[in-house]
């Protein structure tokens, strides 16, 4: 099957035309790729952010627990030596 002249007429138009239909079609794929790919990636950052947070607030509370606690046991220690000391012992053995 010879390509004769007046072929090459009509189908070197449908060529360019067809290649620009597949590249508009890859171009079109290309970038719902990069908008799905960078939705993902901002989800990833908003969901990280969140735990991240959720965790420092959690860390907050349980670091004040714990601070106002140890204050409390600090002062009853010191309660506790101040009493003792204000308070002379003499022991003896009979």
């Amino acid at each position: 099957m010879s390509i004769k002249p007046m072929d090459f007429q009509v189908l070197y138009p449908k060529t360019t035309e067809l290649s620009k239909t597949y590249n508009d079609e890859a171009n079109k794929n290309q970038a719902v790729h990069q908008q799905q790919a960078e939705a993902n990636r901002d989800r990833i950052d908003h969901s990280m952010k969140q735990v991240v947070a959720r965790e420092n607030v959690q860390g907050g509370r349980v670091n004040e627990k714990q601070q106002k606690d140890n204050n409390k046991q600090n002062e009853k220690k010191k309660k506790q030596k101040n009493n003792g000391e204000n308070t002379p012992r003499i022991d003896i053995r009979i």
